[in-house]
């Protein structure tokens, strides 16, 4: 299924995207994380299960296996993570000790923001780290 500028590619769709960029098959790519995943004393990871990721069939993984994918297939780790539904482990540990992220985040989410309204958010946001950077 393509991207519509209506609907992203969901997590699945977006390892499948890069999978065949990467020209891996599944059961190549399943054997890589799997490698990984062992290398970490962590539990294995086949091509079944990635088919099933693949066409949606089955929840998103843990975050410690989208890490690895990501690695293996040379994404974005923090966008994989998004498409998951998932929070990166960073920000959880900012919201725990910032009330003021908390805050932020909590009045952002409250206002009902288009996609537009967030991306200049968080350009603005950027401007002003950058501002700051160059001082």
């Amino acid at each position: 299924m393509p991207k519509t500028a209506d609907k992203p590619l969901t997590f699945g769709q977006k390892i499948r995207e890069l999978r065949k960029a990467k020209n891996l098959t599944q059961r190549e790519l399943a054997d890589k994380v799997a490698a990984r995943l062992k290398a970490a004393d962590r539990r294995g990871f086949d091509f079944t299960y990635l088919s099933k990721i693949e066409n949606d069939k089955t929840p998103p993984p843990s975050i410690p296996v989208i890490i690895h994918l990501a690695h293996v297939l040379d994404g974005d780790e923090h966008e994989l993570i998004g498409l998951a539904g998932k929070a990166p482990p960073d920000l959880g540990e900012t919201l725990r000790e910032s009330e003021a992220a908390r805050m932020f985040l909590r009045s952002a989410l409250n206002a009902d923001l288009t996609e537009d309204e967030w991306k200049k958010l968080l350009s603005d946001l950027k401007r002003r780290t950058q501002a700051r950077e160059s001082r």
